[in-house]
Formats: structure tokens, C-alpha cells, sequence
């Protein structure tokens, strides 16, 4: 009879236990919603996506050469929550793969061929509250960008990062501006950036510039939609030979702007697909070999096509 009783006492420790840890996981998850609600953006916990560019021929490419892409990435987030309950970190870890696909005569010869670059980061995000009214958002991101062909070297090391200060004017609307050190550009740059959202019970304007914008219509439904225009880009370090250019390369740069409609399915509150189409414009493919020559091959502006699953909590009405 004791040991029952005693088993008995064990478990309601145990439900106690388990209790306490679920409100404090379900309160730190809120206070992250709300943080990045901050920044007019999701909380992912994680993700994956994939985007599919076809073959485009190569502007000013005399012999129909062509170049395609496919895109792959995956990111994971950790967040970390301070005791001064003003401040929140997020940890972000993400791999992103680039596939070059290209076709065409090379050497008089009709030559099909691939050549993959990869990106590996890890990122912290630091927001931080000033006051009632302001709010600092810091990202640094070391990140490994190469083709990998070779052992890893200082060459493939670019520590990218941006800084914002955001200004909430009501609960519908904030705005902000700062500083970025990008390779969104296809190249290395330090550029203004400025920030602006807008929602309502039903829509969501975000505009982050220069990386883009968005609207979504029913952003808490189940099933929402909306528009966006995207710039994303990268640069790698290049080890190894590359088909589409005869010299020797030692980095790539690689920058698009996607302009579309996309759609997005939620399912049991965390769930969400995205699907993403339209056209890539304002395209980007540049080699440059070790004495700093830049080598054009930036394909002619075509569809795209990008699909995503990543586990969300869905964001709650003020």
C-alpha cells in the first residue's frame, strides 16, 4: 500500500514537472512570436525549400548556351531567451545548395554539365528592447560559401551581418533603418537598409529594402495568398574548373529578383506549405578570376518555380 502511494505522489510530481515545462515552453515560444512580430516576420522553428529556375539562354551568347538552376536550403532555429526579458536571441544554423546547370557548344563540342556551391551559416539574431517605442535587431552570420571541391580555407570565410532600428508607431505599424554587409548582390556590399509593416486583421504589408517586399491577404487563415518581389543572392569561393568560362575562376557571384504570386497552406496550427512562382528579373552570373576580371554569363530573365515546408507557429491577433 505505501509503495502505491507512493507511486501515486511520483506521478503527480511528474504531471507538476511536465506542466511547468510546457507553460514555460509555450510562454517562451510567445515571447519569441511577439520579438519577431517586431521584425514583421515568422518565427520558423524549421524549414526546408527548394526553387527551380529553367534553362535561360546566356545573354549575348553566341552559340544558344544555356544556364539553369536548382536551389536548395534548410534552416534550423534555436531561440534562447534572456532573463532581463528584454532581449532574445535566435540561433540559426542553415545549408543552402546552388546547382548550375548548363548546356551548349564549348569548344565545338555540345557539352552538358553541372556544378554545385554550397553555403553553410550560423546565425545569431540579437533583439533587443530600448524602450516602450524602439527596438535594435542585430544579425551576424559567419558563413562558409565554396564549391567544397578542396579542404576548407580562409578564402571560403565571409562574415556577413545588418543592424535595424525599428520604431513601433501602433500595433499595425512600424518602421525602420540601418546598415548591411550583403552578398545578396551577387558581390560583397555595405548597404542602407529600411524596413516598413503594416497589418491589419486580415493583410500584411512588409517591405524590407533593398531585399524586397510582400503582401499577404488572410495571414492567419488557414489558407492565405498574396504577392511578393524577393532579391536573394550569394558568393562562393571556386576551387575548381567551371565549364561555362575557359580562365581560371576564383569567385562567383549569383543574384536574382523573383516576382510573383505565392499561396501558403497551415495545418494543425504549425505546418505550413508555401508555394511560390513567377519570373526572375534583374538576373546575376559573374566569375571573376585571381586578378579581379569579372566574366558576364548571366542568363536572360525567366520563370521560377519554389516550394517550402517549415513548422511555424502561427502568429497571434493584437
Amino acid at each position: 500500500m505505501d509503495q502505491r502511494i507512493e507511486v501515486i505522489e511520483q506521478f503527480h510530481q511528474f504531471k507538476e514537472i511536465k506542466m511547468h515545462i510546457d507553460l514555460k515552453f509555450k510562454t517562451t515560444i510567445l515571447f519569441f512570436l511577439v520579438s519577431f512580430n517586431i521584425l514583421a516576420q515568422d518565427f520558423e522553428l524549421f524549414k526546408v525549400q527548394s526553387a527551380y529556375y529553367p534553362n535561360q539562354t546566356i545573354e549575348d551568347s553566341e552559340t544558344g548556351r544555356e544556364v539553369g538552376f536548382w536551389e536548395w536550403n534548410a534552416q534550423l532555429a534555436i531561440p534562447q531567451r534572456l532573463k532581463n526579458e528584454k532581449t532574445v536571441l535566435i540561433h540559426q544554423l542553415s545549408y543552402t545548395n546552388l546547382r548550375a546547370d548548363v548546356e551548349g557548344t564549348f569548344a565545338n563540342d555540345e557539352t552538358e554539365a553541372s556544378k554545385d556551391f554550397h553555403a553553410i551559416s550560423y546565425s545569431l539574431n540579437w533583439i533587443q528592447t530600448l524602450s516602450p517605442k524602439w527596438n535594435l535587431a542585430v544579425n551576424l552570420s559567419p558563413t562558409f560559401a565554396s564549391d567544397f571541391d578542396q579542404s576548407l580555407s580562409t578564402d571560403d570565410f565571409f562574415f556577413l551581418g545588418n543592424a535595424l532600428a525599428i520604431k513601433t508607431v501602433s500595433t499595425k505599424f512600424k518602421y525602420g533603418f540601418g546598415l548591411a554587409y550583403t552578398t545578396s548582390f551577387g558581390r560583397q556590399l555595405v548597404i542602407p537598409m529600411g524596413m516598413l509593416s503594416y497589418h491589419t486583421n486580415n493583410m500584411a504589408l512588409d517591405i524590407i529594402l533593398p531585399n524586397g517586399l510582400s503582401v499577404v491577404f488572410n495571414k492567419d487563415k488557414a489558407f492565405h495568398y498574396g504577392f511578393q518581389a524577393r532579391l536573394n543572392g550569394g558568393f562562393f569561393n571556386n576551387t575548381s574548373d567551371i565549364q561555362i568560362v575557359n580562365d581560371e575562376i576564383d569567385r562567383v557571384g549569383y543574384a536574382r529578383l523573383n516576382i510573383g504570386p505565392k499561396i501558403g497552406f497551415r495545418f494543425n496550427e504549425t505546418i505550413k506549405i508555401n508555394l511560390e512562382g513567377g519570373m526572375a528579373i534583374a538576373r546575376r552570373l559573374d566569375f571573376v578570376d585571381p586578378e579581379g576580371e569579372t566574366f558576364d554569363r548571366t542568363p536572360e530573365n525567366g520563370p521560377f518555380f519554389k516550394v517550402g515546408l517549415s513548422l511555424s507557429p502561427k502568429r497571434k491577433n493584437k
